[in-house]
């Protein structure tokens, strides 16, 4: 019986809030849309869902969808890679982490659309998301993985180098298990996040072939639902991209 709770609440807290968060918006996006009676300006939901759906038969638009995706990989995989090493030597040692501390705080409190446009005097349109995604994604990424490293149980190191246990064994078997989650939860915030600056950086920089790009049309020609069917499709794709993260993290955990 208990084990049947259990199940029944997980059911809940990962399908019943969610639909019902999902369907309150939806409630107050159609009320808010009949009360303005503006489909120009605000589409009832249907529309942008109709909408969405017609962008995939667009000539365009699995290019769009391939080149942001591209970006938003390459961009976070750069970010991770260098974040991960940068928190390793830091963990390690102390003044590596307080050179990169202010460096940290620097592009954690620069303004997102501030470094867009330095970027984009300085690269073109095309690389320029992918810069801008990385000085955003990996001071997040820095700090989330150094704190999951210097927060790794002292005594358990001192004890496992007193038995004189393999640096190998250390690693992998002290390290790993204790900073794993969190590096997976800060992925999985990281990379939404990614998507979403590459996405406004592709809108400023015309990026050609890319969803930013099509958003910028779209605004341009005042066509509201179709910018809101790219939005709702940027957000799928960001959810895909976390769902994706989520089970990478599941299947590290079964591993054990």
């Amino acid at each position: 019986m208990k084990k049947l709770n259990d199940k029944t609440k997980r059911i809940i807290e990962n399908v019943a809030y969610p639909l019902l968060s999902l369907v309150l918006v939806l409630g107050i996006w159609w009320i808010v849309s009949a009360a303005k009676d503006k489909p120009l300006v605000l589409p009832t939901p249907d529309k942008v869902i109709v909408e969405f759906f017609k962008l995939f038969g667009e000539a365009e638009f699995w290019k769009s969808v391939g080149l942001t995706l591209l970006r938003t990989v390459i961009c976070f995989a750069i970010s991770f890679v260098s974040a991960f090493i940068f928190a390793v030597l830091g963990g390690l040692w102390t003044p590596i982490h307080k050179v990169m501390s202010p460096i940290i705080s620097i592009l954690r409190s620069a303004p997102t659309l501030a470094i867009i446009l330095i970027m984009m005097l300085w690269v073109d349109g095309q690389t320029a998301p992918v810069f801008v995604g990385f000085l955003i994604a990996f001071p997040l990424l820095y700090q989330g993985i150094y704190t999951a490293i210097v927060g790794v149980d002292k005594d358990l190191v001192e004890m496992a180098k007193f038995y004189k246990v393999k640096p190998v064994d250390i690693i992998f078997g002290l390290y790993s298990p204790q900073i794993a989650p969190a590096v997976f939860d800060v992925s999985k915030s990281a990379v939404s996040l990614t998507m979403k600056v590459v996405i406004a950086s592709e809108v400023l920089t015309y990026a050609r072939g890319s969803i930013g790009l099509e958003m910028q049309q779209a605004n341009q020609a005042f066509e509201v639902a179709t910018l809101l069917g790219w939005t709702l499709l940027a957000i799928v794709l960001s959810f895909i991209l976390e769902g994706i993260v989520v089970g990478v993290k599941k299947l590290w955990g079964l591993r054990k």
